[in-house]
């Protein structure tokens, strides 16, 4: 069985074995996982199994939930080794880290430490704005290079860091040549993620065996130096030093001698490295500093470009997605109106940029019957897509001429809480309309109601009879009938018609529908679709659609 191995901020590690069932994370004491972390809501996320996997889910906590860096929307598949930071406290999904981190508290506060040069003394930009050609001073060059060959050193890291490479193996990569030019018994690699941003430790590195069990612990007054003074900070021998003796973090550790430097890509502080020295006799000197430093912005150009590169395929991937749900979505969508001698139908539909789940048809169930049906899925992309698309084929499946609405919308509600994520859910419009006596029987479960409009402008409503489709297992839903007359109007559409916004962020609401409905009720159903139309692109003012829109008038004509 898989399991959740937790590193808290402060405290020791821990891990919680997955049994095949949910499991709730956050602060309050009820959860499967509780977790003393301030930064947790209450009730944070959840971990639930799916199709033989697991799934994480936030529970709308006010931090948000991160899997891999990434907030996420949604449910979304876990994999071995990934990633969750929920609040403060890092969960790694069946995998143990081989070296836990930790940032100790302020003890007392340092009053001085060995060694501290600002990044501008180390990095001394010139007229290019590289790392590699922006050193340092000709005298500073040449005493870094007498004594660690500086430029060889650059040169062979920036050969290994010159091809593109998934993240988490850049950063492995990263420490393994720090490692290497510049010898350590430990060091860890951490970077600034979550919300409020902290301290993530990604990549520790022990060289020293007999450090393997055994707690990193970074002093936060070092971090903080680094960060607040842009500043890479050296100290000579952290148990006697005087400005640092009276931290737990260096007592514990027996530290001999430490270095922090900032991960600075150009523009910003993204991440410190950490590195120390136990059981070595040589302490890291000010040379060590400035080439770990000059390591590090090398390192911190080269996270950025990765994560630009990461997210440009991330980008790639979301537009072959939309592509694809588009093209389900047209497939299932009608090609024409149906023939019905005594009903006048008009549609128009128009897809956002972000593919949503709309979907509407025309299904004849016998020569004097047809089925009409709006419905909008919860979430956009192929997902949503796939989901209407089996919703289609459920009810097409019991179209016939014992068609009951009874029986079809909790066959449907119970197809798809079985077949979808919890969080996803489709509200329907379902009818059966009678073309000859314009009876018209409905289930609306959960849907904007439709709007029926006499002759005289007088407007009716078709209320919800029921739960949105899929919210909840085995629920029945009340069958409502209504006689259409001749020459009323009945107009079923989705959310994306009045939720249309302006400029000013403002809706355009069910009142403006209604109200120019009654004032084109005598008009043909396509030109009452035409003046919709055009109120919406008038109102609109170029903004465009965040979700799909859907509109479909009858009228009775005999």
């Amino acid at each position: 069985m898989p399991r959740l191995f937790v590193y808290p901020k402060k405290g020791d590690s821990f891990w919680h074995t997955l049994k095949g069932e949910k499991v709730s994370i956050g602060r309050s004491e009820d959860n499967d996982l509780a977790l003393p972390d301030p930064f947790s809501s209450g009730h944070h996320a959840v971990i639930s199994p799916a199709d033989g996997n697991y799934v994480l889910r936030d529970n709308g906590s006010k931090n948000g939930t991160f899997l891999n860096a990434k907030k996420i929307q949604g449910e979304i598949e876990l994999k071995r080794g990934d990633e969750v930071l929920v609040g403060s406290t890092r969960i790694i999904f069946d995998k143990e880290l081989s070296s836990n981190v930790e940032v100790t508290e302020i003890i007392q506060g340092a009053r001085n430490i060995n060694t501290v040069i600002p990044l501008k003394d180390i990095l001394k930009k010139q007229d290019i704005d590289t790392t590699i050609q922006s050193l340092a001073t000709p005298a500073d060059f040449m005493k870094i290079k007498s004594d660690f060959r500086s430029m060889a050193v650059l040169n062979e890291v920036s050969k290994a860091l010159v091809l593109h490479q998934p993240l988490n193996e850049l950063l492995e990569k990263i420490m393994d040549l720090i490692s290497e030019y510049l010898p350590l018994d430990r060091g860890v690699l951490l970077l600034k993620e979550g919300n409020p941003p902290q301290m993530i430790a990604k990549v520790p590195r022990i060289n020293n065996k007999n450090l393997l069990r055994q707690k990193i612990l970074v002093s936060q007054s070092i971090i903080n130096l680094v960060m607040d003074n842009h500043s890479s900070v050296l100290t000579g021998d952290a148990q006697t030093d005087d400005r640092l003796r009276m931290k737990d973090s260096i007592i514990k550790s027996n530290i001999h001698s430490a270095m922090c430097v900032p991960l600075w890509n150009n523009r910003e502080i993204i991440g410190v490295i950490y590195a120390d020295r136990i059981s070595l006799l040589e302490q890291f000197t000010e040379d060590d500093l400035r080439m770990m430093t000059l390591l590090s912005n090398l390192a911190a150009v080269k996270i950025e470009n990765a994560r630009a590169i990461e997210a440009a395929i991330e980008v790639e991937k979301y537009q072959k997605e939309l592509a694809l749900a588009a093209q389900i979505q047209k497939d299932f969508l009608p090609k024409k109106n149906p023939v019905c001698d005594r009903l006048d139908i008009a549609w128009t539909f128009i897809p956002c940029n972000q593919v949503g789940g709309d979907y509407y048809d025309f299904i004849s169930i016998d020569p004097g019957r047809l089925a009409l049906i709006v419905a909008d899925v919860s979430g956009k992309g192929i997902s949503a897509a796939l989901l209407m698309a089996s919703l289609r084929a459920a009810l097409i499946a019991e179209v016939g001429p014992q068609f009951r609405l009874e029986s079809v919308a909790a066959k449907l509600n119970n197809f798809v809480h079985g077949s979808s994520a919890s969080n996803r859910f489709i509200s329907c419009f379902v009818c059966d309309l009678n073309m000859t006596t314009g009876d018209l029987r409905y289930v609306n479960a959960g849907h904007n109601p439709p709007i029926v409009v006499a002759k005289d402008g007088k407007v009716r409503r078709l209320e919800p009879t029921g739960f949105c489709l899929g919210m909840f297992p085995s629920v029945s839903y009340e069958v409502k009938e209504i006689v259409v007359d001749k020459g009323e109007t009945v107009v079923l559409f989705t959310d994306g018609i009045t939720d249309t916004r302006n400029p000013s962020n403002e809706d355009f609401g069910e009142d403006k529908l209604i109200g120019l409905l009654k004032k084109s009720a005598k008009k043909p159903v396509e030109e009452i679709i035409s003046k919709v139309n055009a109120e919406l692109s008038a109102f609109s003012k170029g903004v465009d659609p965040f979700d799909d829109m859907t509109l479909i008038v009858l009228k009775r004509t005999g």
